[in-house]
């Protein structure tokens, strides 16, 4: 352990544990959260230089750069500040060793180079998208973790707009690692960070820096003066490919390296693939292109235009999704990054897409620009891009121009009556089809209030146009929702299934009334009739990650836990920070006996919850499952905090009162999850009841006789 240091006690609400690190730019601790049941480091300033306006400038840099960076390897930023003073910064705690000390030990694998070296660009060309140059990139600011390297150490980050820190003039970074313009004091860029990857890279290769020497002056004069030996000269199998790239990112010029770290992803791609041609050719069928449609930037201040740019995104991915040759991000995937001014290569990772089509809408008066542009995730370039400047009414036409675009750009063939359906308008009354738009906005907020809102709006739409299904769909989505959000019965069934059926009668193949069905089977407590619509939807729509989770819970309810893990497991390889799909797949593994991937999928999702709540500690939903979790880890007293915190949040809320008696069952207190459990089922009790029947986390209170009364005996007692 190290010396003890003089430091605060607690900072924020991060209690400093341990000191592990001390360095020019200040102290590093291990701290406890005492909100969230995990251990941070954070780094604080050394008092004696908090007075220096610069070192406090440059630390609080580090933490605007690294927080505005969401990639895996990149270290995440939880918080900074000052406290008495001092600038701190909070930030994930990685465990590993440094690229530096395992270079120490000698080269590394050249295939494990290669993918090392990906890896870090993937990250750089991320950080460049933001405008953040790192300047000191090094072996020693890369940890080796369990999941992949993490790229540390933001500390002397350039960052664009900001004229201090990229003033020319002075020499900033390591020595070895430093680039031939950086040493000259010339301002840094994204090349300069390329450059310090081809020395990683390098060493990594050969076990040497391809830049010696024994001072600051004679290293520099090596970086400015001197041309190092082609890796492959000190290291069989290289091979020339990767000489190449190696080489092009140690050239003095600036201008004769890689431009873009996209262009060396590629090239190392490539390189990589070509140490597998001995393996013999596998045969793959050519999987559709996957694009994600982002909502549309509203450039005008009118607060309706708003509604307008959404309205025309979810209308693209409506009749994008009915393309057979294409597969579609869906609204659930998309929404969550509406407001997240995240780089292309962030977003269609995130999406798992091939594509991202983007855009914006003006609107002056009766008339509006829409701009859109289709670019390719691999390398961000546009494949398409066109504006349009038309009137309100013509926005269907537009829309439907936009629709065959890109199905011309991505060269995906029409199956017949396609052609006709991307060119169908879901409505002729402008007013109806404003009506549903703002009702879907208020759909998505969730709230009882909002939802009971949004069915005035579309009962509204379909008077305006009764043929108008998308708002007949919506409104079935309204009453199906008041049962999902359990504050409402078996009654809510019927109004949902009537607009449902409607809006099938007028486009059979609507997805989202087939969806609005599966949930009516679903309140009334007909698993044949759902299992059916739920194969059906994932038939038609294999990758749509809401649906399922759905399924997969389904699956489960019925007892036929198998089918339901294949489809949870299937969703989180699409989408591995959903954590709702996460919680249900460890109860699956758990109904099959899987206890090393429950156990699994149970630390993961503890570090999954913790960074949902780091990020929206309202959210009442995760804190709920994240109670649950740490109980089945070993950490009682926290989860019962936690499931206590939960109830004390949404007192109002069946769903986190059934949670928390999940909780209480699996902490043993026994009465506690019986009485939960009541407020959790009260006005649900009917279509509800197969779930707690096969749920493990309530296995210990099944023969309960309050249980028996509330849901019967369970299966096999």
């Amino acid at each position: 352990m190290s010396a003890p240091a003089v430091a605060p006690d607690v900072i924020s609400h991060y209690r400093l544990v341990e000191r592990i690190g001390q360095g020019a730019m200040g102290e590093v601790w291990v701290a406890e959260d005492l909100q969230l049941p995990r251990r941070v480091a954070v780094k604080i300033l050394p008092r004696h230089l908090s007075e220096d306006p610069e070192a406090v400038e440059r630390m609080l840099r580090e933490a605007q750069a690294a927080a505005s960076v969401d990639h895996p390897a990149v270290v995440t930023v939880y918080e900074a500040g000052l406290h008495q003073g001092r600038p701190y910064i909070v930030m994930q705690r990685v465990e590993g060793e440094t690229l530096g000390a395992r270079l120490a030990r000698g080269p590394l694998e050249i295939t494990e180079a290669i993918a090392l070296a990906g890896r870090i660009a993937d990250a750089l060309a991320e950080v460049h998208a933001l405008g953040i140059v790192h300047r000191d990139l090094k072996p020693a600011n890369i940890v080796l973790t369990a999941r992949g390297p993490k790229l540390l150490d933001f500390g002397i980050a350039s960052v664009k707009g900001s004229p201090r820190m990229t003033a020319t003039g002075t020499a900033v970074g390591t020595p070895l690692a430093m680039s031939p313009e950086q040493l000259k004091g010339l301002p840094p860029d994204n090349r300069s960070d390329l450059w310090a990857l081809g020395v990683i890279l390098y060493e990594s290769l050969t076990g040497r820096t391809p830049f010696a020497g024994g001072s600051f002056e004679a290293v520099a004069n090596a970086v400015l003066n001197q041309q190092p030996p082609a890796p492959g000269t000190l290291r069989a199998g290289v091979g020339h490919d990767l000489d190449f790239m190696v080489m092009k990112l140690l050239r003095k010029d600036p201008a004769h390296r890689y431009a873009r770290a996209e262009e060396l992803i590629a090239d190392l791609a490539s390189c990589e693939a070509c140490r597998t041609e001995a393996a013999p050719p596998v045969a793959r069928e050519v999987a559709a292109p996957r694009l994600a449609v982002l909502y549309f930037e509203v450039l005008s201040a009118d607060a309706d235009d708003a509604f307008l740019a959404a309205g025309l995104t979810e209308d693209l991915i409506v009749d994008l999704t009915r393309v057979e040759g294409l597969r579609v991000a869906s609204r659930g995937e998309v929404m969550p990054y509406r407001d997240r001014p995240l780089p292309p290569r962030t977003l269609a990772r995130e999406l798992n897409a091939d594509y991202l089509l983007q855009g914006s809408v003006r609107r002056a008066g009766q008339r509006a620009r829409i701009s859109a542009q289709l670019v390719r995730a691999s390398d961000g370039h546009s494949v398409w891009a066109e504006r349009f400047d038309r009137t309100i009414e013509d926005l269907f036409d537009v829309q439907a121009e936009v629709s065959r675009r890109i199905v011309e750009a991505l060269q995906v063939t029409l199956k017949p009556g396609e052609q006709e359906m991307l060119e169908r308008a879901p409505t002729r009354s402008p007013e109806a089809y404003g009506f549903y738009l703002k009702a879907r906005a208020l759909i998505d907020l969730r709230s009882r209030d909002n939802i009971v809102a949004a069915e005035a709006m579309l009962k509204r739409a379909v008077e305006l146009d009764p043929e108008f299904a998308l708002a007949h769909a919506a409104l079935g989505e309204c009453y199906a929702r008041r049962a999902m959000a359990w504050y409402a019965g078996r009654e809510a069934a019927e109004p949902a299934e009537r607009h449902a059926r409607r809006a099938l009668e007028i486009e059979p193949d609507l997805i989202e009334a087939q969806l609005v069905m599966a949930l009516v089977h679903r309140i009334r407590g007909e698993p044949d009739l759902l299992l059916m619509a739920i194969e059906s939807i994932v038939a038609r729509d294999p990758d749509q990650v809401e649906v399922l989770e759905w399924a997969g819970w389904s699956y489960l309810s019925s007892g036929r836990a198998r089918e339901g893990v294949e489809l949870l497991e299937r969703a989180l390889e699409r989408r591995p920070e959903y954590y709702q799909a996460a919680s249900f797949l460890e109860s699956g593994y758990t109904m099959l006996g899987r206890e090393e991937d429950a156990d699994r999928a149970r630390r993961q999702q503890r570090e999954r919850l913790v960074d949902v709540l780091q990020r929206h500690p309202e959210n009442v939903h995760a804190r709920s499952l994240l109670a649950g979790v740490l109980v089945q880890l070993g950490e009682r007293e926290a989860g019962i905090e936690q499931a206590e915190r939960s109830v004390a949040m949404a007192s109002n809320d069946a769903r986190i009162h059934y949670n928390a008696a999940c909780t209480y069952a699996r902490a043993g207190e026994v009465d506690r999850a019986i009485a939960e459990l009541k407020l959790g089922v009260k006005d649900i009790i009917g279509y509800l009841s197969d779930w707690p029947r096969h749920d493990p986390d309530l296995a210990s209170i099944r023969s309960h006789p309050e249980f028996i009364a509330l849901f019967g005996q369970a299966d096999g007692a």
